[in-house]
């Protein structure tokens, strides 16, 4: 049976998702493949779409992925078009070649080989090109991130090693995952305070409060029973607001 499909390239791409549901079923990558084919997909296939291709060659070590599944593919126009994949395979379906982006590719790999010296597992979680398009102009010390990459990985207190890299371009602990005061840490401070916040010395109930550091994890404090301190939300808020 054969169907002929008319209408907008995102008419098809909805179309195209409906029947895809019987057999191996089709990445969203490959789906779109279809839609927007052309001189354009066959050749950025042949970079980013083979076993052995030439995007896994360079970038096995920092991006995970299957190539034949069309997912390096997917995630190097997702890099470059900041997410809008199908607006962009719309503007480029008929150009002759993926010249453009397949260099695009190549600098963001060379920029993340140049800014981190050494090569681990859990760089391969990392949304790199997003990075590479904020921060490819910045000039880093490649020695000292180094050194405090080690630092962090050996911090008991980060949980996420992939996050760190976030976390030294972007200065934000949210990407660490910083280990929470567990409950039975919340509960003894909670008795030490007789239930009152050391903010406001008001009383609140122990759900209504929220664990801080004393002195601040950037700052060399640890997530234990003598560094926390139990504020009231409102005054803990206000805190991590400063």
């Amino acid at each position: 049976m054969i169907y002929l499909c008319s209408g907008t390239d995102s008419e098809k791409l909805d179309w195209f998702k409906i029947i895809n549901i019987a057999g191996e079923k089709l990445t969203d990558q490959e789906l779109r493949n279809a839609v927007y084919s052309g001189s354009w997909v066959t050749d950025a296939k042949r970079y980013f779409s083979k076993n052995g291709c030439a995007a896994h060659g360079i970038s096995s070590d920092y991006v995970s992925g299957s190539s034949i599944r069309q997912e390096l593919l997917e995630k190097a126009i997702k890099w470059i078009s900041k997410n809008k994949i199908e607006d962009y395979m719309g503007k480029n379906q008929n150009l002759p070649n993926a010249n453009i982006l397949w260099n695009y590719y190549q600098a963001v790999i060379a920029w993340v080989e140049s800014t981190f010296k050494v090569k681990r597992k859990s760089m391969k979680g990392v949304e790199w090109g997003y990075l590479h398009n904020q921060y490819k102009d910045k000039q880093f010390n490649t020695d000292e991130i180094e050194a405090e990459i080690k630092k962090l990985i050996l911090d008991d207190d980060v949980t996420k090693e992939s996050g760190i890299y976030l976390y030294i371009l972007t200065r934000d602990e949210k990407y660490l995952s910083i280990r929470a005061f567990s409950d039975n840490m919340k509960q003894k401070v909670y008795e030490k305070q007789d239930g009152n916040c050391v903010k406001c010395n008001k009383h609140f109930e122990l759900s209504e409060m929220e664990a801080d550091h004393i002195k601040p994890w950037h700052e060399g404090g640890t997530t234990t029973e003598d560094n926390c301190q139990l504020l009231c939300k409102n005054d803990n808020r206000r805190k991590s607001g400063k």
